[in-house]
């Protein structure tokens, strides 16, 4: 073959010489994990570092990574042994001791780990964290939920949880130990890697669709940092902050507060805290309830005596004045019926008098009257028979009439041929007229 002609073993042969001379020694790269957890089941793993730009939090350079299964149990002790233990996942800084390497049969450049500095990586955690948690206070989130009031009584509880965990069963465990007629509706969420925060998030949005409900709980056991890592989420929180419902975490942090537990309610360390903290609040509201009722027992109690007592002194003196009443009565009683027995007579014997007087003056009326009567019919009579016409006729008058009996007093009274009609004393005289 010419020279100048290269297979492509032999340019990825002089790759690799080109590489291995100018990265002869192992460094340290810092970058942030991707694409890893699809290869979490595997003896090897391959993933990428990248480089974000600070302000869009857009990629700007990807390198290709392999820790050899040696190198990985070597990392994964280490990792156990740091102060705040976590796991290597998506989504984290860190920092990798490791050697370039080419390969040539794929033609692959990758970064061989071999070494991890968790201070660094637990330094970022904590950067990126307190950042989140100073944006979320700023922002609001972290308050909004303080602000919901947990009834008194709050016997109807959301719960998400994993079904049959420790944490489900100590925390229904507790609240049935109580002896308080909780009831519990319940959300099978997944608790922790990476599905656990869309997992709380949707249960959050499923109990907070319930009416009735008195308190959301978020409860789970304990476990290392890298495993409790999903509830430092903005998801969660916001979703913790847009509920209408007081919500209560217990979710096993030992040492450190989750940013759920900032925003939330109010927080404690483990489920069967969670549990008692409510037994607690509603044991507090039953005790008030029963000094209430005792005092209200005891004021009635002293209520009753002084009302009895009352009575006692309201019915005496009823019973004085009845009493007294039915003796005043009584003795008016005597006295009416002495007047009764008395008055007939009384009444009787003047009704007497009083006929006889008026029998008397109507006698004299009477007479009187009678008298009075025959003075006035003497006098009439006298003046009847004076104007009587027989008295004039028998003076020598007379009283002519025409034949229809209308008086004739003038000579315009007639007319020729008329019958005429002259009444005397002691006969009547018919003549015509001419």
């Amino acid at each position: 073959m010419p020279s100048d002609i290269f297979t492509v073993s032999e340019i990825n042969g002089l790759i690799k010489d080109v590489v291995s001379s100018g990265f002869p020694a192992s460094l340290w790269v810092c970058g942030e994990i991707q694409n890893l957890d699809r290869y979490k089941s595997k003896a090897h793993l391959f993933f990428d570092l990248v480089e974000k730009d600070a302000g869009a939090k857009e990629i700007k350079a990807k390198l290709g990574v392999t820790i050899w299964a040696g190198a990985r149990s070597k990392i994964e002790a280490l990792l156990k042994k740091a102060e705040n233990a976590f796991e290597l996942k998506d989504g984290i800084e860190v920092k990798f001791s490791g050697k370039v390497d080419f390969y040539p049969p794929y033609g692959t450049l990758r970064f061989v780990i071999d070494n991890i500095d968790p201070v660094y990586t637990l330094g970022k955690i904590a950067q990126d964290r307190q950042r989140l948690i100073a944006e979320l206070a700023q922002a609001g989130i972290l308050a909004r939920n303080k602000e919901k009031v947990v009834p008194a009584l709050p016997l109807r509880i959301g719960l998400i949880s994993a079904f049959d965990s420790a944490a489900y069963n100590d925390f229904i465990h507790e609240l049935k130990r109580s002896g308080f007629a909780f009831q519990v509706e319940s959300f099978n969420a997944v608790m922790q890697g990476k599905n656990c925060e869309p997992s709380v998030c949707l249960g959050l949005k499923t109990l907070d669709r319930m009416e009735g409900l008195d308190v959301i709980v978020i409860t789970r056991g304990g476990g290392s940092i890298a495993e409790l890592s999903a509830f430092d989420s903005r998801a969660i929180a916001v979703g913790i902050s847009s509920s209408k419902y007081p919500v209560l975490t217990g979710i096993g942090h030992e040492i450190n507060t989750s940013i759920a537990d900032l925003a939330a309610k109010a927080y404690v360390k483990t489920p069967t805290a969670a549990a008692q903290f409510l037994a607690e609040k509603v044991k507090a509201a039953v005790d008030v309830l029963d000094r209430k009722r005792t005092e209200l027992f005891d004021i009635a109690g002293e209520y009753i005596v002084e009302e009895r007592l009352g009575l006692r002194k309201n019915a005496q003196v009823l019973q004085e004045q009845v009493r007294a009443f039915l003796q005043s009565h009584k003795d008016g009683h005597v006295r009416l019926s002495q007047r009764l027995l008395q008055l007939p007579l009384r009444v009787c014997a003047d009704s007497r008098n009083v006929l006889a007087l008026r029998a008397e003056a109507l006698r004299r009326s009477s007479a009187l009257r009678s008298r009075s009567g025959h003075v006035k019919i003497d006098a009439l009579d006298k003046l009847v028979r004076m104007a009587s016409p027989v008295r004039v006729l028998k003076r020598g008058f007379s009283i002519t009439r025409l034949a229809s009996g209308k008086l004739v007093r003038s000579s315009d009274d007639v007319s020729p041929a008329d019958e005429l009609v002259t009444e005397l004393t002691d006969s009547k005289i018919t003549s015509i007229v001419k």
